[in-house]
């Protein structure tokens, strides 16, 4: 083959090197090149070492690989965001209704965010491990579903009381889609074990920062009359881009709607940012107008 190559010469890289993380999305490694000594009419060796490479070095590479799979996992985040949404506050006749305290959201977000882990903890397992498997279709579809019912909560209570158990379910599913990237790295069993370990810690740990960075915002926010409209809106906006995922899903088409989500979800930090100094101005404003305490 060398002969038919004008240079003689042949790059050789890497796609994939566990113990050198170099993992999924990586770009190739170029690890030599395979060259033809013209005058003495033989292939020189190539020499590629593999001694840099470590167990530690593939672990921290799949717990990277979590943390650049939630991050850029829309979907994902926003079913979880949208579900704790109403968290914080107390439902009566069929509607949202005031601030339930702040040990009563704390206590409901822990549950939720709880639940979402352990239940695509489970799947990411079974999955990645080969023990359950379903058509990727399908899953991609539920996930757009889950959101569509995590949206339509948000506006009106579906199921108060119950959304850790609906996380729970839906975090079964979003863990099959977790799993498909381990199952493709095609890994043994020793490597396959840190990785899921590894690869659901990173899930895990940018999944309670993004949800931490919310913490503020909606603690003060949900007790003022202008959560209701952000509440509603961002259950709207969730809503319509649940469709049209489903719509892309099925047909296997991106439409204009999600592309404008993915559009919007690269503001999602200014987003976050507008929200918390609107909360902040929110609590001053209403403590200003609270009367000042009577002097003895």
């Amino acid at each position: 083959m060398l002969h038919q190559v004008v240079t003689h010469k042949i790059l050789v890289s890497v796609r994939q090197d566990w113990a050198r993380g170099q993992v999924a999305g990586a770009p190739p490694a170029q690890v030599g090149v395979i060259e033809l000594d013209i005058v003495n009419n033989r292939v020189l060796p190539l020499l590629v070492n593999l001694a840099a490479g470590s167990v530690w070095t593939g672990f921290w590479a799949m717990i990277a690989l979590g943390i650049q799979h939630i991050a850029q996992g829309t979907d994902h985040l926003l079913f979880l965001l949208v579900l704790l949404l109403p968290a914080p506050l107390l439902a009566a006749r069929g509607r949202w209704g005031a601030f339930g305290g702040v040990r009563y959201s704390l206590k409901r977000l822990l549950l939720i965010v709880t639940a979402f882990t352990l239940g695509h903890s489970l799947t990411l397992l079974t999955g990645a491990a080969g023990w359950l498997r379903l058509p990727s279709q399908s899953v991609e579809l539920l996930i757009a579903f889950s959101i569509l019912i995590s949206a339509l909560h948000a506006v009106r209570p579906l199921f108060p009381g119950c959304e850790a158990g609906v996380a729970a379910g839906f975090g079964l599913v979003h863990g099959l889609a977790f799993a498909g990237t381990l199952a493709n790295l095609h890994l043994d069993a020793g490597r396959m074990a840190l990785s899921i370990f590894g690869f659901n810690l990173g899930i895990d740990l940018m999944q309670l920062f993004v949800v931490a960075l919310t913490v503020l915002w909606r603690r003060l926010l949900s007790r003022a009359s202008v959560y209701g409209p952000i509440r509603v809106l961002g259950g709207i906006f969730a809503g319509v881009a649940a469709l049209a995922w489903m719509s892309e899903r099925l047909w296997g088409q991106s439409n204009l709607l999600t592309d404008l989500v993915e559009q919007a979800a690269t503001f999602a930090p200014w987003l976050l940012a507008a929200l918390t100094i609107a909360a902040l101005g929110s609590y001053f404003w209403e403590r200003s107008k609270r009367p000042a305490p009577a002097s003895r």
